[in-house]
């Protein structure tokens, strides 16, 4: 669910100034088109249905002043606010305008409240009665609400059955394709709720039920759907942190508790948690702080022990390493903590315990020791073909090195990681740059540039490029970076392409208007004949007018290209509206 905008406040009276321009637009005209089909409201809680390409079911919170504190439409876009929403936004303002205008009818209360009031016991059971008899939703939702009061009522089971009716109400061919996940999502999530109903009035085990039937299903469910936007995976997460709370509340009784570790005792067995996402991770974090408050110590340690020979090979590499440090930290947290110490000298090829000990022995200023253990990691590393562990380990050394005042490994470190080959580091590029003075510094620059050009030269094959294409690539972000504007300049002139050329607009607009303009020019018009649709057009008159706005002298020049694409291409009706916005 989305949460409405915290900074100023996010009203149904502001909403219009929230909102671009474009989705205000669309999400009007369905309004105007009367697409909001049906609108309600209980209590500040608004619900509304708005036909599109489908029939979308939308939820809106309003507290007393109007703000809109929570949002959601079960359609597929992707972004904060879709037009579904925008239309129902207008609803709910016109809606309220109304209500506001009606006269008050005396002190009369809502008729549904005043009818509840006059009805007896009898005449509620007798309703009851008959409309569970016609609706098997009704039944199950009412044995639910009051399941703590009839221990024969199976909720799982009722649950599962509930579950699974939904899956095949927005499945096709059993399986759920993307439109149609949020909605399940919606609907999962509601049961889930009537959960956390249940653990506040203290009846845990009927609350622990639910959250084991939306894990159970859910999961099977999220291994074989389209759940691009993440919504199914949050019905499981959300079933986790369910019985995360009943496992950590001071309420729950003990059997309670114990039924959920061996629960967890036997379904963390069950690979496909840890295979789709955190919720074999997570589960596991609630089963070990169970086992501290249980005191089954020896039953997780011999289930870890168990659990780390299932997950072999290389694909199984995290898992043993979470396995491992896991039983570390318990043993620490049960204060046996020599039999810690012993698995981590044991398992030293694993980063995370690897970093901790580096991290101690710096604290105690044991430089050598650091030293060693950073240059074993590097060892490892190589051996197995992982650069990136040898960089974190490198990186360590750096640090040492720093500690030490030893200038030239900071500074041998400092280049490599400056010039990285996926561009310039800027924060080891800096710390480089402390090292030396002034002088120094330039000579040593003036070097690395040298060195990248003929480096380029030498090694450039045909098909690569030009050979100032090359070292623009190379040398740009050190020209930026010393602001060694006309160097940049010299080698973004050879370049024809409007990306390119607007990559560096902000460092060479200002210092060479004119020369930037003569290139920008022969660029916009090469890009409209490029251009073949309207989100092109639009990029396309965009950067026109970025052009306009920061070289002012430049806007006769720029509408003039702009009315020669028009004329040029008199079939283009999108281009021409798209232009039409720069030449009004």
């Amino acid at each position: 669910m989305k949460i409405a905008h915290e900074e100023n406040k996010f009203t149904i009276q502001n909403f219009d100034k929230w909102i671009s321009p474009a989705m205000l637009k669309k999400g009007k005209q369905y309004y105007d088109n009367n697409a909001v089909l049906d609108i309600g409201e209980n209590q500040g809680n608004w619900t509304a249905e708005v036909e599109g390409s489908d029939l979308y079911n939308l939820t809106m919170s309003l507290k007393n002043d109007g703000e809109i504190s929570e949002y959601f439409c079960d359609c597929p876009y992707d972004g904060d606010i879709c037009k579904h929403l925008v239309a129902v936004f207008f609803a709910m303002r016109e809606e309220i305008k109304k209500q506001k205008q009606a006269p008050k009818k005396g002190s009369k209360k809502n008729q549904f409240e005043d009818l509840l009031a006059k009805i007896n016991v009898d005449e509620y059971r007798e309703f009851t009665r008959q409309y569970a008899s016609k609706s098997k939703d009704f039944k199950i939702a009412f044995e639910i609400f009051f399941a703590d009061k009839d221990d024969r009522i199976d909720i799982g089971e009722k649950y599962t059955d509930l579950i699974r009716k939904l899956v095949k109400k927005h499945s096709s061919r059993g399986y759920v394709e993307y439109r149609e996940s949020s909605a399940l999502a919606k609907e999962v999530s509601k049961l889930i709720e009537t959960g956390y109903q249940l653990t506040h009035k203290k009846n845990y085990r009927d609350g622990f039920a639910i959250a084991v039937s939306v894990l159970k299903e859910m999961m099977a469910v999220v291994t074989s759907c389209d759940d691009s936007n993440g919504s199914l995976s949050g019905t499981v997460f959300y079933a986790v942190e369910l019985i995360d709370d009943i496992a950590k509340s001071d309420d729950a009784a003990i059997d309670m508790k114990g039924h959920i570790f061996s629960f967890l005792q036997t379904e963390l067995n069950n690979k496909l948690y840890f295979d789709y996402g955190d919720f074999g991770y997570n589960l596991f974090a609630v089963f070990e702080d169970l086992a501290i408050q249980l005191n089954r110590a020896k039953e997780f340690l011999d289930f870890i022990d168990a659990l780390l020979l299932k997950f072999t090979g290389e694909y199984g590499d995290y898992k043993r390493k979470f396995l491992k440090t896991s039983k570390i930290d318990f043993l620490k947290a049960i204060g046996r903590t020599d039999e810690a110490e012993a698995l981590v000298q044991q398992n030293l090829e694993i980063e995370s315990i690897r970093q901790g000990e580096i991290n101690k022995a710096i604290d105690k200023k044991d430089f050598a020791r650091a030293k060693k253990l950073a240059n074993d990691g590097i060892r490892i590393a190589e051996a197995v073909k992982h650069p990136g562990t040898v960089k974190q380990w490198e990186k360590e050394l750096l640090r040492i090195a720093v500690l030490e005042k030893d200038i030239p490994l900071v500074r041998y470190y400092c280049k490599r990681f400056a010039f990285d080959r996926r561009g310039l580091d800027r924060e080891y590029y800096n710390q480089l740059k402390d090292t030396y003075n002034k002088e120094e510094w330039y000579a040593i620059l003036e070097a690395h540039i040298n060195e990248t050009i003929q480096r380029i030269t030498k090694d450039r094959k045909p098909g690569w490029g030009s050979l100032n294409s090359l070292l623009l690539e190379a040398l740009n972000a050190v020209y930026i970076e010393e602001k060694y504007w006309d160097r940049l300049l010299a080698l973004v002139k050879t370049e024809d392409g409007l990306e390119i050329l607007m990559r560096y607009h902000s460092y060479l607009a200002p210092h060479y208007p004119e020369e930037m303009l003569q290139l920008y020019l022969p660029a916009l018009m090469l890009q409209g004949d490029k251009a073949s649709d309207r989100s092109q057009y639009t990029s396309l008159v965009g950067t026109m007018k970025k052009i306009i706005k920061d070289i002012p002298q430049s806007k006769d020049s720029v509408i003039a290209i702009a009315k020669s694409l028009k004329d040029k291409y008199p079939r283009k009706p999108a281009m021409i509206d798209e232009l039409n916005g720069i030449l009004k």
